[in-house]
C-alpha cells in the first residue's frame, strides 16, 4: 500500500462509492483534490 491517506466515500447504505489515495503531493494541491471530490459527490447525487 502506498504511503499517505485513503479517503473512502460511501453512500447512506454503506456501499463504497469512491476511494481516493491521498499522498503528500495530492495534499499539496488541494484545488485538484477538492475538484475530484466535488465531481464524485455530484455523480452520487445524480443517481436515483
Amino acid at each position: 500500500m502506498k504511503e499517505g491517506y485513503r479517503l473512502l466515500l460511501v453512500d447512506k447504505d454503506g456501499v463504497l462509492v469512491s476511494e481516493f489515495q491521498l499522498t503528500e503531493n495530492a495534499l499539496a494541491q488541494p484545488e485538484a483534490f477538492v475538484a475530484a471530490l466535488r465531481d464524485a459527490i455530484e455523480s452520487i447525487e445524480e443517481e436515483p
